[in-house]
């Protein structure tokens, strides 16, 4: 599961990048162990949203099947894990716990509880507890995230993270990996703050971290119309005096979604800056 944000690997990569290690014991076991295999192993989409996981869950989290089989496509940079270890496997009627523990990938190590229930005849996935999430957090600041921000803005999204009540944070992990509208705002309102610091970019220089994402989306965009390097630096300088960290970080919590202020000054830029 891969979330718009770049951050989104912190809480949520490979949430269910699974393939299972072990099994044996009861029958029951064999299953619950099969069927948290069966979400990661062949990349089984249909699997995944369809016949390894609740409809209960499935609708929680994504909304629809549509919706789970778009955001659990497959993309280039997924680095789920290569394996899991399902442990103390505990059965209840029709329904279970089971502890996974992920080897390789983003969040290696990461671990924590798994809940299952019986639906249709088969063992599937219906919740992932808190543990589970509030591990991911840690191990993908550890890996993921240090190579994206600098180390105290990892800190800061670490603590911002390990700040929430355990409903906030499985809210802001379930719309983060389903992709949904809202997604991207309910975690960069939780982290805008460290995002937003002075020196937070991974460049040499004083910018954001948000900032840094801003301009080069502004870069990228002059580059397809043909803009020289020189008219892209003269415009992405101008904004740096015209646009304000406050109006970038409001941007960025509003799913990406610009104020009619904000273009008008993208705008003004431009046209101030001519030539190719």
């Amino acid at each position: 599961m891969q979330p718009r944000h770049p951050l989104l690997a912190i809480c949520a990569a490979a949430l269910f990048g699974l393939a299972a290690c072990g099994g044996g014991g009861s029958s029951a076991e064999k299953d619950i162990t099969d069927a948290v295999k069966r979400a990661e192993v062949g990349k089984d989409v249909k699997a995944r949203c369809e016949e390894v996981t609740t409809k209960g869950f499935v609708r929680r989290v994504y909304g629809s099947v549509a919706e789970c089989r778009k955001a659990e496509k497959a993309e280039p940079d997924d680095k789920p894990p290569t394996g899991v270890r399902v442990t103390n496997v505990k059965v209840d009627g029709d329904q279970a716990t089971a502890t996974v523990r992920e080897e390789g990938g983003d969040t290696d190590g990461a671990q924590g509880t798994f809940e299952l229930r019986k639906e249709d005849g088969g063992w599937r996935i219906d919740d992932l507890g808190v543990d589970y999430l509030r591990s991911q957090v840690n191990k993908g600041l550890d890996s993921g995230g240090s190579a994206t921000l600098a180390p105290k803005v990892s800190e800061c999204a670490r603590k911002a993270l390990t700040d929430l009540s355990d409903a906030e944070l499985k809210r802001v992990a379930y719309t983060s990996i389903s992709e949904r509208a809202s997604s991207d705002g309910d975690l960069t309102r939780v982290i805008a703050p460290c995002l937003s610091e002075a020196g937070s970019g991974t460049g040499s220089g004083s910018a954001s971290f948000l900032r840094e994402k801003f301009e080069e989306g502004i870069a990228s965009s002059l580059r397809k119309s043909g803009s020289s390097r020189a008219t892209i630096g003269c415009i992405n300088g101008r904004l740096r005096s015209s646009i304000s960290e406050k109006e970038i970080q409001r941007t960025a919590t509003n799913g990406g979604k610009t104020t009619p202020e904000l273009t008008r000054k993208v705008a003004d830029a431009i046209r101030a800056c001519p030539g190719k």
